[in-house]
């Protein structure tokens, strides 16, 4: 669709998302984006498209320790350089209004609750399972490698509860995962959160909120 057709039918530009929730600048990077959508003027005439990336699809399905204890092991550098390394990103966190808690945090394989949020996508309810997703993850405060956690935030997002349950008892939307990987391959994209408009742009990281609206505002060719 071009975009003179897509302006014919009240949509300006689609927008996709790729990001991971063990990835603390998605979890800043989409915040921020939320609120700079907000800002546009007929944001509502904006397609937005979660798409799933896993940093790390070789991860455990649950690591030992905390989130500093993985970052050590992972890095090879002492868990107070860990903690200083992340005091930027716990900053950077709470001017978007995100808290971190990596010392009650913990690493899990994120393949499950991709496949959770591709469930959510087909009642437009992934930014908001996702945004608890994150939460969950970088405080510790559900267990997302737990079918029965995935489930009952899912249903606390809006997501019929048999369904959430079907899904996280099964292997269902592993492929659309794995597809949206392959994607973000074929796109270049290597790191999240990435957001690619109309696959003609893309603005990459955990942007100021004016930085991102001023691309949205480009991209749907509203800005001045």
């Amino acid at each position: 669709m071009s975009r003179r057709q897509r302006r014919s039918s009240l949509l300006w530009v689609k927008v996709e998302i790729f990001s991971d929730v063990a990835c603390p600048f998605c979890y800043i990077g989409t915040r921020q984006f939320a609120e700079a959508l907000s800002q546009v003027q007929g944001g509502d005439r904006i397609e937005v498209q979660w798409r799933s990336f896993q940093l790390d699809p070789s991860a455990p399905r649950r690591t030992e320790g905390d989130l500093y204890d993985h970052l050590s092991r992972k890095f090879g550098i002492s868990r107070n350089e860990v903690v200083a390394m992340n005091e930027r990103v716990v900053a950077m966190g709470r001017a978007a209004g995100v808290e971190f808690d990596f010392e009650n945090a913990f690493a899990v394989n994120t393949f499950d609750a991709h496949r959770m949020l591709q469930l959510a996508g087909q009642s437009g309810l992934e930014a908001s399972l996702a945004d608890s997703y994150f939460e969950a993850y970088f405080t510790g405060s559900a267990d997302l490698s737990d079918p029965a956690d995935l489930t009952r935030l899912a249903t606390e997002a809006g997501v019929e509860a048999s369904r959430a349950e079907s899904v996280a008892a099964s292997d269902e939307f592993a492929t659309e995962v794995r597809a949206d990987q392959e994607l973000a391959g074929l796109l270049g994209i290597t790191g999240v959160p990435a957001f690619v408009f109309d696959r003609e742009s893309a603005l990459s990281g955990a942007q100021p909120v004016d930085v991102m609206r001023q691309a949205i505002e480009r991209a749907a060719g509203t800005g001045s």
